[in-house]
């Protein structure tokens, strides 16, 4: 520990300081979170014969990415030091989003016609994607802003969190299809 941040400050990967409220840290700690939840339902289907255990585990990775492109945000203030390191930052490949949506298309070649909205229930892992699912299109909400406002985040990243999304809803939906388990629906 170093009691840096007990004033309500942290510190960017820049150096930079800004408070703990701040739309970088708000975007960082939601990306967090999603990969987090995306490490609970890893190890709901770790031992399943699927490919979502190996897909998940480069979703977690990629979501690093994510979050060190969110971490390096053009400073404040213009310090030489900080702005040589947002600009060596490596780009966010856009082939990750193009990995994303193989997966989706795989998987929902398999899957019964969408015919009607879902409710986020079934298996404990199915359930838990869609938690996931929810948390990032909250991050996606959080990146918005930063991406908005030129802070160095990356669009592809951002473009990957929207993707992100779609394939944690196809991926609840394809764990409860193995299981054998019926897809609730909406009803009036």
């Amino acid at each position: 520990y170093t009691r840096k941040g007990d004033a309500g400050t942290s510190q960017l990967f820049t150096g930079e300081r800004r408070d703990k409220h701040d739309d970088v840290f708000e975007a960082m700690g939601t990306v967090d979170e999603l990969c987090s939840v995306v490490g609970v339902v890893y190890s709901q289907l770790m031992t399943s014969n699927e490919a979502l255990p190996e897909q998940l585990l480069d979703v977690m990775s990629r979501l690093f990415d994510v979050g060190s492109h969110i971490a390096r945000p053009a400073p404040k203030q213009a310090q030489q030091s900080n702005t040589e390191m947002v600009q060596t930052k490596r780009p966010f490949h856009p082939h990750n989003t193009d990995l994303l949506e193989e997966w989706i298309d795989t998987m929902t070649d398999q899957l019964p016609e969408l015919t009607s909205f879902v409710l986020p229930t079934g298996s404990p892992a199915s359930a838990q994607l869609h938690v996931a699912r929810t948390v990032c299109r909250r991050a996606e909400r959080r990146m918005v802003p930063l991406v908005q406002r030129d802070e160095s985040c990356d669009p592809a990243a951002l473009s990957y969190v929207n993707r992100l999304s779609d394939y944690l809803f196809t991926a609840a939906r394809y764990v409860n299809y193995c299981d054998g388990r019926d897809e609730m629906q909406y009803r009036r």
